[in-house]
């Protein structure tokens, strides 16, 4: 990596690990196992994806097709000319959701993207105080998220990819009442091309107000993430995920793939992940998963038990256009040269 990229990313690193503590000033308990509950919109924490999903949620620096807009924007720039993931997750119970996001290369060094998330919690029973049943009603979660993600062409070269990437989210949760807000991330991401490759990045998500449904406001649940990933060899993907959440204690998510490749254009991956947080509480933590792609399309499964709770499953279809090698097998690695062939109009 060159020495302006290093730069840039360890001042990233930087303040996401300065701006804990800050944040931490406003109530002692924060970023600590005593913050539990003190922030709303869990959901914003579920997993999209199912390859990411199956990797233990170590993805802020593997993220590089339309699902990036969730674990890291500045990921988006690495995408062929357009990349659309479609996903549906059976929950928890009766509970499922389901999460499609699209991107689309606006230049060579540029990508513009959108998504959406919604849950399906199911209907519940409503009563009064006096246990007299009212019918029933359904809460459902929806967010909205539109991002950005450029190209630092000044700290790229022909052995470096350096990127950055923004969204603005909009959030609405309804259980009886609903309630609104509004929310950013912020990532960058760098993409060395050595003899082993590696990606290094930084994530600041859910920054913004809170939920309000009466009177009083709850905070989003503010997360910071410090990610590596290195490929040690042909197609072997080790990656690693620090995060940083305002409403727990820091964490570790470790996730590997192993994949094969029959021809030039199909790919089968084995994956599984480690999320020391959820072992930590007793749902498991241990993940796994399957993967094929054949030309434009991907298919995913992850199965991810959660303890005493049950088991969850995710399966997720991806489309990129043109056909989007991994890093390791690409003739020229830094995407920025064969993206200046490819028309944008």
């Amino acid at each position: 990596m060159n020495k302006s990229a290093e730069k840039i990313l360890f001042l990233a690193a930087a303040l996401a690990l300065a701006a804990a503590p800050l944040r931490a000033n406003q109530d002692p308990t924060y970023f600590t196992n005593k913050a539990e509950g003190a922030t709303t919109a869990d959901f914003l924490n579920l997993q999209v994806g199912a390859r990411a999903a199956a990797m233990g949620g170590a993805y802020s620096a593997v993220s590089d097709d339309a699902s990036a807009v969730y674990w890291n924007p500045a990921g988006l720039v690495q995408i062929p000319k357009l990349s659309a993931v479609f996903m549906r997750a059976q929950y928890l119970e009766s509970i499922s959701y389901q999460y499609a996001a699209y991107a689309q290369r606006l230049s060579y060094d540029s990508v513009i993207a959108g998504s959406a998330l919604m849950t399906d919690i199911g209907a519940i029973p409503q009563t009064d105080i006096n246990g007299a049943t009212l019918g029933s009603f359904t809460p459902r979660d929806e967010v909205f998220t539109v991002s950005y993600s450029k190209a630092i062409l000044e700290l790229s070269d022909k052995d470096t990819d350096v990127s950055m990437g923004v969204s603005a989210k909009y959030i609405k949760s309804q259980i009886l009442d609903s309630a609104k807000a509004y929310a950013a991330d912020f990532g960058v991401m760098t993409y060395n091309f050595s003899d082993i490759p590696y990606r290094l990045a930084v994530t600041a998500t859910n920054m913004g107000g809170g939920l309000r449904y009466d009177q009083e406001s709850n905070p989003l649940p503010l997360t910071f993430t410090l990610g590596a990933s290195i490929n040690p060899f042909r197609n072997f993907l080790l990656d690693t995920d620090i995060v940083m959440p305002k409403q727990n204690s820091p964490s570790v998510r470790v996730g590997a793939e192993l994949a094969t490749t029959p021809n030039e254009l199909t790919r089968l991956c084995v994956r599984a992940g480690l999320d020391t947080r959820r072992m930590n509480d007793g749902l498991g933590g241990f993940t796994i998963g399957l993967g094929a792609t054949l030309h434009f399309f991907s298919l995913d499964y992850a199965y991810v038990p959660m303890g005493e709770l049950g088991s969850t499953h995710r399966i997720s279809l991806t489309f990129d256009f043109p056909f989007r090698s991994p890093i390791f097998q690409r003739r020229d690695r830094t995407i920025f040269t064969k993206m200046q062939d490819i028309s944008f109009q």
